[in-house]
This record gives C-alpha cells, structure tokens and sequence, in this order.
C-alpha cells in the first residue's frame, strides 16, 4: 500500500493503539518507519487528536538523539499514518537483556546524551510522558552507545504553567 510517498514495505510491530512497518520512500530511496493507526482500536475523536498530535510534536523537535518525522497524514478511507526516521540500533530493553547491566562509563554518557533530548523537548514546550527502555533505541558508532528516543504517543504541549507535577492530575 502507498501511504503518501511512502510504499509499505513489511510489518514491524504492534503497539497498543498502532501498527508499525516499514516502508520505503521511492523518490529518494530511503528506508522508513510507517506507523499506522490499528483498523482494529476504535478511532474516537481523541485517539485521533492523540495520534495526530504526536505526529505534529514529534516533528517540532530537531534533535539529533530523537527520532525524525518526514510526514504524516489521513487518507481517505480513515487510515491515519506517520513516517519517520528508520532508527537501525536495538531498544534499551533488548541491549541490557542481551548484555546485562551496564557499567558506569558505558551508562553515563548514554543518560547525558538522552536527558539533552528531553531538554530540547522541553525547550519546544514537548513532555513525552511514556519514556522507558522500550522507547530508547540505542546505535553503536565508533564506541559509543547513542540513543533516539522513540514514540511520542501520548506527549503533549506543556501549558504555560508547564507540565503536570509529580501527583497533580493530568488533564491532557
């Protein structure tokens, strides 16, 4: 199926409210990651405006630790689809599964450099609010472990007063 520019490619994976594939983007030959909202989870106004938001946050950040997005958008039988960048690495969950804990002169680097991406984050007026080891994709280049964070599937726009604090509720 073309979604967009984008020619679906093979399935990747299942979340809780989307599919996620891979996919190609023809005119530029490029490797993508499509993820498409599941036929199966009702599409209720506000999962729409969730999915739809996260495509729109998520593309605000510039930063190299994060995930890109090329594009997004609504066909028109209802199917809402997102292309981002085609991280190659492995999740933090499935590195220290297959490596064990990590010693401190491997870990500390990795934490500053993802802290600098929820920083930027935050600079946009962008909490992510799902952070966890599932959504760290980890790349090893030249020794060092980088991280592209992953899923902005239920970020939100701070408000002016900011984000929630520990124990508020969360209106959003």
């Amino acid at each position: 199926r073309r979604l967009g520019k984008y020619v679906v490619v093979a399935p990747l994976g299942r979340g809780g409210s989307a599919d996620v594939f891979r996919a190609e983007e023809e005119e530029l030959g490029r490797s993508a990651v499509i993820k498409v909202m599941r036929a199966d989870v009702k599409a209720t106004p506000l999962r729409i405006e969730r999915f739809l938001r996260e495509a729109k946050l998520a593309s605000r950040l510039d930063h190299p630790y994060a995930a890109h997005i090329y594009a997004f958008g609504a066909e028109p039988d209802g199917l809402l689809w997102i292309a981002m960048e085609h991280v190659r690495g492995t999740t933090l969950d499935d590195l220290l599964a297959r490596r064990g804990p990590m010693p401190p002169a491997l870990l500390a680097p990795l934490f500053e450099r993802l802290c600098q991406v929820v920083h930027g984050a935050h600079e946009l007026g962008i909490v992510h609010r799902d952070i966890k080891l599932a959504n760290v994709m980890v790349l090893e280049r030249s020794g060092q472990l980088l991280p592209k964070l992953l899923d902005f599937g239920i970020a939100k726009a701070a408000t002016a007063a900011g984000p929630p604090r520990p124990g508020e509720p969360d209106t959003g």
